[in-house]
């Protein structure tokens, strides 16, 4: 094809044709220049289906880590559940007449989940991943991208929040716990080498005679619930935005 053009071009300028010359160049310029444009064209369609193929694969990955998140969430909320009948009962040891001097160590297993911790960490490695690789100025939805943002900001916080309630245990349920009671009555196997210990220190009398305790309790009541609520938002959010997801696909591919 080159030198097909050649040939032209040496033919009109053998013949003193100028004109027709000129007008040649310029239709071969202008030839050239559509050859460009539409290998750009191409060159660009092919890097945007390269863009989508990429997205589309971070979308489905961010799928996973939101169901993975799903059943973290749903463990939370189980766990919070467990700690408020724990914080249930205790209020019934501290409060009714019929708990009134009974061994502190028959219900030990019934108050233990008062001082558990449990902490949840949000999957975030495909939303980092997208940040980093800039994927999200590929989205062609800005409601998603919104909704992206705003999950990822409430289980973040979430996450603040049970590290928060975790050292409101230490601090003050443990504290009480490690300062007020003899574990050498409650767990009369963590010591190989019993000896006698005073009936008063596994009494129930230690919690119902200490405000402390009680106010520990009341504590624990507002923050689990509060874990709760914030976790049963993101559990709804998180589902609302796998079928954002899923419709942006069907509509993108």
């Amino acid at each position: 094809m080159i030198k097909f053009f050649r040939k032209i071009r040496q033919k009109l300028l053998s013949e003193n044709k100028f004109s027709k010359y000129l007008i040649y160049a310029i239709g071969e310029i202008i030839l050239v220049v559509i050859g460009i444009l539409i290998a750009l064209q191409i060159n660009n369609l092919n890097e945007s289906k390269k863009e989508q193929n990429i997205l589309n694969a971070s979308l489905n990955s961010l799928k996973l880590n939101l169901q993975k998140d799903i059943e973290n969430l749903n463990d939370q909320i189980e766990y919070n559940k467990t700690v408020l009948k724990a914080v249930d009962f205790s209020f019934r040891v501290i409060s009714l007449p019929e708990y009134n001097n009974l061994p502190l160590s028959t219900f030990s297993d019934s108050v233990f989940h008062v001082a558990t911790e449990r902490t949840f960490f949000p999957n975030t490695t495909t939303f980092n991943s997208m940040e980093t690789g800039s994927h999200f100025q590929w989205i062609k939805n800005q409601d998603l991208i919104q909704a992206i943002y705003g999950y990822y900001a409430i289980v973040t916080s979430i996450s603040n929040l049970t590290n928060e309630n975790n050292q409101f245990v230490k601090n003050h349920i443990e504290e009480f716990t490690y300062n007020n009671i003899e574990f050498g009555s409650l767990l009369p196997n963590s010591n190989p080498y019993p000896k006698k210990r005073s009936p008063e220190l596994n009494n129930t009398s230690i919690l119902r005679e200490s405000a402390v305790f009680e106010n520990n309790l009341i504590g624990r009541k507002f923050r689990s619930n509060a874990e709760i609520d914030r976790s049963e938002d993101a559990l709804t959010k998180a589902k609302e935005l796998i079928y954002l997801i899923d419709e942006y696909q069907n509509a993108n591919n």
